[in-house]
Formats: structure tokens, sequence, C-alpha cells
């Protein structure tokens, strides 16, 4: 995996890419067009929590994982809401040559992928959310750090926690408070905050992939996310919380192979 370093609107931008030799041919060596994917990481992380997931798809293309300016890295000052994301995110793709991707994105990054493919449609082949944010429901509770002792907060983000917390240090779970709260100013700062109402406007393959026990962004609103995107595929994945990519890290790759696939046959398909 290399880093890729970009300025964008004056902002320095890191990203992690995977570009496999065998991109581009199947299994039977027949070729096949390839798809640019593109990793977005949650509020707290950086692009590198999807090492495994651009490994094992690695074939299909182009994986890219992106550092979110303001969450991992330096940047805050260039945006106002959550909603200056999306077209930030397009400009680092037109840095790279990249038309249109494949958005993963989990929590804070799904919520971007989402805005993506409503706002930007030609910019988005296909949609991976992962414990995505964007949907709000009443009478569910989005947990926030700052509401929840350390300990609890850990809980709810992981199914296990005690094999993921003991690698932290106090330096980096600082690091993800201050990512958190400044998730949190923005959110303050976000004009739309749900986009239920707007699920049914996405048109590309979509797969909604969430954890049995997230108690981050609760099951009831992954199950509102595939409900409302149009022929959405919904999976429950048993073993994991509010970062399946990590705890499951190989389940989350059949389930994103299998949209990768899905956006493959649709290119073939006939007009």
């Amino acid at each position: 995996m290399k880093k890729i370093h970009v300025q964008v609107a004056g902002v320095p931008v890191q990203l992690y890419e995977i570009n496999s030799p065998s991109a581009g041919t199947t299994n039977d060596r027949t070729e096949r067009r390839q798809l640019p994917v593109l990793f977005l990481h949650g509020a707290g992380s950086t692009g590198r929590v999807w090492t495994m997931q651009m490994r094992e798809l690695s074939g299909y293309g182009r994986m890219l994982a992106l550092d979110l300016p303001g969450f991992a890295g330096a940047g805050r000052e260039a945006f106002e809401s959550l909603s200056d994301f999306p077209p930030f995110v397009c400009r680092v793709l037109d840095a790279l040559g990249i038309e249109a991707a494949v958005w993963v994105g989990n929590s804070l990054g799904g919520r971007i992928s989402l805005e993506a493919a409503l706002d930007l449609p030609e910019r988005v082949l296909g949609l991976g959310l992962v414990c995505s944010a964007g949907v709000r429901l009443p009478d569910v509770q989005v947990a926030s750090p700052h509401e929840v002792t350390r300990e609890e907060f850990e809980r709810r983000l992981f199914y296990r926690p005690e094999r993921f917390t003991t690698a932290q240090t106090e330096q980096s779970r600082r690091a993800t408070l201050q990512a958190r709260a400044y998730y949190d100013e923005l959110v303050h700062r976000t004009a739309v905050l749900n986009f239920q109402p707007r699920l049914g406007e996405v048109r590309v393959p979509t797969s909604v992939i969430w954890g049995r026990h997230d108690g981050v962004i609760p099951l009831a609103i992954g199950e509102a996310f595939a409900e409302g995107i149009p022929n959405a595929s919904w999976h429950v994945l048993e073993a994991s919380a509010h970062a399946p990519q990590v705890e499951e890290p190989h389940a989350v790759s059949d389930r994103l192979r299998r949209l990768l696939d899905e956006i493959l046959l649709q290119g073939d398909s006939p007009a």
C-alpha cells in the first residue's frame, strides 16, 4: 500500500492506494472493466482502517482510502458543515484523474458517500454503506462519546472492545475525542442531517452493511437505509458493532465483492 499526497483548495490530503497488477482480469482470464473504489472512514479513524478490504478487493481495480481533512490531519478551516465534504472529495478524485468511483463509507464516511450519490450522482458508480450516518429516526438515539463514559462508548463501538482498545495509546484516544468533537461542531452547522426522505432518489447499486451490536448508530437506522434505497442489499453481521470492517473484515469484503460484481454486471448489460 502506498501513500499519495495531493493539494485541494490549499488543503493537504493524504490517501492510501492499492492497485493490483491483476486488476482488470477475472478468474477465467477474461477482461473486465476496472472499478475505482474510494473508502471513507468515520470520525475518530483514518483511511488505514480499510486496509484489509483494499487488499482483498484490489483485483477489481484501483483501491483508494482517504484521510478526511480535519479528522485525520490538517484542514478544519476549509469546512463549514458536513455537506462541504462530498464536493471536496470529488475534487480529490479530479486531482487523481478519476471521473466516477464506487464510494464505500463507515459512519461519517457513509454519510458523505450517500450525500454524493444524491447531489453528485454522476460521480458515484455504487454505494457501500457500513453503519452509516445520514438518517435520523424518532426515538432512536445516536450515541456521542461526550454523553457517556469512555468505557461505555467503547462497548457501543466494538462487539469485543477488549480486542481493540488495549492497543490504543492515550495520544490516540485524545485524537479520537478531538475528531469527534469536531464532528459535533460540524453537525451543529449542517442544514440537513436526515436524508431518509431522499433515499428513494439513490439510483446506483447499494450494499447496506451493519453490525448487529452497533451501539453508536443502532440497527434500526440500518434497516431504514435498506428499506428506503431502491433494491439495496441488506447485510447484518453477527459478531461486530459499529466498525464491522475491523471486527469482521473478511465478511465485509465478501459483501462488497458482491456489490462490485453487481456493478460490473450492470455495466455489461445492454442498454
